[in-house]
């Protein structure tokens, strides 16, 4: 593993001590092991990740679990055992960044909370991800994609535009998780930049809840940004959010300009609506996007997929098909940027997964590893950290630590 940064692996060299269950963190810290860094997950010691098991399997190792802990060692230890926390304190010690996704007061209980940890290495950048923040009423209640889903108003945003529709429904996938690892990722690798000015590292505290409101709130919260009573409303860009089925196909696509109005209209055979007040200019558009959705996909419905895409490409109309989850992974585009790799490992087999999408210095790079084994690198990892092979192997007698 390369201890010199490069422009395409701009996190190597650093080390990442991950202590965590399920998404955020475990995410936020493969997208800083494709950087370069080297990633050291602390698992527990009798189930490990409960991730592991969620999902399509293999040889005991979900799909799930794979594609958010590539190229990671794993390390199961039980942090109740006085081995086990000093282990911890000394992979602190030498640590650049430290994630853990436990609930407030937790990792204090343990001795290793934010500031015994940079006592003992004042450069440690460290992260705590809760779900709904440390203070306040739901401040120690456990949080999952769903609860935050709820909470932040994602499952209004993605309600009933229409009458029949549901009142609340959820993004289905784990876009609050997901979007939190994002957060912690740019976060702590900010907090490198400036360490790398001030010498000193520093503690990061990240809610769920804080990071998708953030994450709504540009244009699903845009209704509701300006204050004042003298405000021109308009419907929320969701209205728009809705995909065109064709006869033989769905299509999913944005149309702003007049030029792009005026093609659909032809498209469609609905010249009249030109001379229609409402849909003249672009604002008055947007003023009446639910009209504007019905007239579209009333339009197209007796049409040919191929004969709509022939007339959006004409008119430049940002657009496409609409892939399933079959067929994606065989979209020229997304091959011709090379976005998936397929590769083989010892455990798993065949596997596709996505390449890392930042592009440093222009160049492609790749993360096709395998994900590690519960307590795969246990004993090794013991043996850099000073402990011998008799407290190392005492400890695996009396299940304290997992040597896989």
């Amino acid at each position: 593993m390369s201890k010199t940064p490069t422009a395409e692996k701009p996190l190597a060299g650093l080390k990442v001590v991950e202590m965590s269950t399920m998404i955020t963190c475990s995410l936020a810290a493969m997208m800083m092991r494709s950087q370069g860094a080297e990633v050291v997950k602390v698992e527990p010691v009798l189930m490990g990740d409960p991730m592991r098991y969620v999902g399509s399997m293999k040889n005991g190792q979900s799909a799930l679990f794979h594609n958010c802990n590539r190229g990671k060692r794993s390390l199961a230890i039980d942090m109740k055992n006085e081995n086990g926390i000093e282990a911890v304190k000394r992979l602190a010690a030498t640590a650049d960044i430290m994630v853990n996704n436990y609930r407030p007061g937790v990792m204090d209980a343990l001795g290793i909370g934010p500031d015994a940890v940079r006592a003992l290495n004042p450069r440690l950048v460290n992260v705590s991800v809760t779900g709904f923040g440390t203070v306040g009423p739901m401040a120690h209640r456990p949080a999952y994609d769903h609860v935050i889903q709820g909470i932040s108003g994602l499952t209004g945003l993605q309600g009933g535009d229409y009458e029949g529709d549901a009142e609340y429904d959820f993004i289905k996938m784990l876009i609050c998780d997901k979007v939190t690892a994002y957060t912690v990722a740019q976060a702590a690798t900010a907090a490198l930049v400036a360490r790398a000015s001030t010498g000193e590292g520093q503690h990061i505290d990240i809610s769920m809840l804080h990071a998708c409101l953030a994450f709504m709130w540009p244009d699903g919260m845009m209704s509701h940004t300006l204050q004042d009573d003298d405000i021109i409303e308009m419907p929320p860009m969701s209205e728009s959010y809705h995909v065109l089925n064709t006869k033989d196909g769905s299509i999913a696509c944005t149309a702003l300009t007049d030029q792009h109005w005026e093609a659909i209209l032809k498209l469609i055979d609905r010249q009249e609506l030109k001379e229609d007040e409402r849909f003249a200019t672009l604002p008055g558009r947007m003023m009446h996007l639910p009209d504007i959705m019905k007239v579209l996909k009333a339009g197209v419905e007796k049409l040919s997929m191929a004969q709509v895409m022939s007339a959006f490409e004409a008119a430049d109309i940002p657009s496409t098909p609409c892939e399933t989850r079959q067929t994606v992974s065989a979209n020229e585009q997304v091959q011709a940027i090379g976005a998936l790799e397929t590769y083989v490992t010892e455990n798993m087999g065949k596997l596709t997964a996505p390449t890392p999408p930042v592009l440093f210095a222009g160049a492609p790079t790749s993360l096709a590893e395998p994900s590690p084994g519960h307590g795969q690198h246990s004993r090794a990892i013991m043996d850099e950290l000073g402990f011998d092979a008799d407290t190392v192997e005492d400890m695996a007698q009396k299940g304290a630590l997992l040597c896989s």
